[in-house]
């Protein structure tokens, strides 16, 4: 009878030590994976932006000043302040229907330089409908 009982609590032991590390995994994971959401505005505020260098993130702002080679996005709150300029990856990314000038976009993707201007590497643009954000009169 002794016996049982250790057995049983070697069972519940290990079964609760198994149970702790998946939930610590599952919390790591998920931690990890999420990518932060910034406007130009809360990028530029950001204590140390180059820490972001080479991480995903993805930034919300107004479409200014498309070339061939990408296009500058300003802050959709101050559209005459902080720029990023985005390089598009044109064998990887397209410019999703809607993309044009004065449009608000999401762009996911790297930071990969802070020289003169903060650069950064598209992996994703999606274009918002302004009419879904819109406050109902």
């Amino acid at each position: 009878m002794a016996v049982i009982k250790v057995v049983k609590s070697r069972n519940v032991i290990f079964t609760a030590i198994i149970i702790i590390i998946c939930a610590g995994a599952f919390l790591y994971l998920l931690a990890s994976s999420s990518t932060p959401i910034f406007t130009v505005k809360e990028f530029m505020d950001q204590q140390q932006p180059d820490s972001y260098i080479n991480r995903n993130i993805q930034l919300i702002g107004v479409v200014q000043q498309v070339n061939y080679t990408g296009f500058f996005i300003t802050d959709p709150d101050d559209i005459n302040n902080a720029s990023l300029i985005i390089y598009i990856n044109s064998t990887n990314v397209e410019k999703p229907v809607g993309f044009e000038t004065g449009k608000t976009v999401l762009v996911e993707g790297k930071l990969i330089s802070t020289t003169s201007i903060w650069k950064f590497k598209a992996t994703m643009i999606s274009t918002k409908c302004p009419s879904k954000y819109q406050d109902e009169t």
